[in-house]
């Protein structure tokens, strides 16, 4: 008999603690947001898109003007293939490939050059975003943000989503002025 109190109180001791973090998980305050959204969404996320696409409109009409350069290059080619010397067609098939080469090359540098710059506009939107996600997290007293993607939320209640609240947040810190750390807790 007495072993079985004793048994049972080492039970009791070693479901303590299990019953402490399962009322502690209950109090947990989680949420998620899309990181994607907010990008699309808020203000200088808009900006950053816009200038990139300037962007990438202009350097699409460059490459335009030398994809036209090419065809007309490989039509004179066409029709003086008949006319021409065996040399003096390879000559300026020659020159075609070499033209075609360096279009390729330039249309491989702009997209290498819009990815960066795609890349750069995004780490600084993340880097803002960060700050902002923080200062919601101490305000309302939330355990863990996680970003919906990069967590693997298949579902999470509505409520639980602060995409919304952090883009107006976002919105309303960039407006005021350059986003900072969340002030410091005294």
């Amino acid at each position: 008999m007495k072993n079985v109190h004793v048994l049972l109180v080492a039970l009791a001791l070693l479901l303590l603690p299990v019953i402490a973090f399962g009322q502690a998980a209950q109090t947990a305050k989680v949420g998620f947001i899309d990181l994607q959204k907010v990008m699309l969404e808020s203000e200088k996320g808009k900006q950053a898109k816009k200038v990139l696409t300037d962007e990438a409109d202009k350097l699409k009409k460059n490459l335009n003007q030398k994809q036209d350069e090419l065809q007309k290059l490989k039509d004179a080619l066409e029709k003086q293939s008949a006319t021409i010397t065996p040399e003096a067609r390879a000559e300026k098939e020659k020159q075609y490939q070499a033209k075609l080469k360096d279009y390729q090359r330039v249309a491989s540098d702009y997209q290498t050059e819009l990815q960066q710059k795609d890349n750069e506009a995004a780490q600084k939107l993340l880097n803002e975003l960060q700050d902002v996600v923080k200062r919601l997290g101490e305000t309302e007293k939330y355990t863990l943000i996680l970003e919906r993607s990069a967590a693997g939320i298949l579902f999470g209640s509505p409520s639980a989503d602060l995409t919304d609240k952090v883009i107006a947040m976002y919105n309303e810190s960039v407006k005021k002025g350059p986003v900072g750390p969340a002030p410091a807790k005294k």
